[in-house]
């Protein structure tokens, strides 16, 4: 009798343990497995951009900034590195505030990849010009103009590959404008 349940438990064991091995998800009517996608975090407007910046995995050394005298439809503003690159996240209080980031992209008639999603956008750093622009700091903007700053280079291969991770985490899409 001992041996039967020997028997026994080691089979049942060994069920036990090749479930273990198995991915997790359902079977669709066919029988075929099937995995359920992990789901997107949630972004939502009037939400801090510190907060938005730390969903994204891989975005470290998240910095809170100041929103200046940003319009009254920005919430806040964050920076984090990600990949080796500075990008900047600003959060924005309803859909007409962050939907104002393309027009301010499209008067500097630069070419820029950068993501956006609900109630934030997010792009790669260049220098702070953008940044400026969009906090309304004009006493910054101007003394930077008046120091002949050599303008960056873009970068744009690496602009749209950290716009399309962060756009991925964060469900949220990439935009170019030129």
């Amino acid at each position: 009798m001992k041996s039967i349940l020997g028997v026994a438990g080691a089979a049942l064991l060994a069920l036990v343990l090749a479930g273990c091995g198995s991915t997790a998800g359902t079977t669709d009517q066919t029988g075929a497995a099937s995995t359920t996608p992990e789901p997107k975090p949630t972004t939502y407007y009037g939400q801090t951009a510190s907060a938005i910046a730390a969903l994204v995995p891989g975005c470290g050394s998240v910095q809170a900034s100041d929103v200046g005298k940003g319009g009254p439809g920005m919430a806040s503003t964050a920076s984090c590195v990600l990949g080796g690159r500075t990008v900047d996240f600003y959060s924005w209080s309803d859909a007409k505030a962050a939907a104002g980031v393309a027009s301010v992209i499209q008067v500097n008639k630069d070419e820029v990849y950068y993501a956006a999603g609900t109630g934030w956008t997010a792009h790669v750093r260049r220098d702070m010009t953008f940044h400026w622009q969009l906090t309304n700091d004009a006493g910054n903007l101007t003394k930077y103009a008046f120091e002949k700053h050599p303008i960056p280079a873009a970068d744009l291969p690496g602009e749209k590959s950290a716009s399309e991770q962060i756009a991925t985490a964060l469900d949220g899409s990439v935009q170019h404008s030129r």
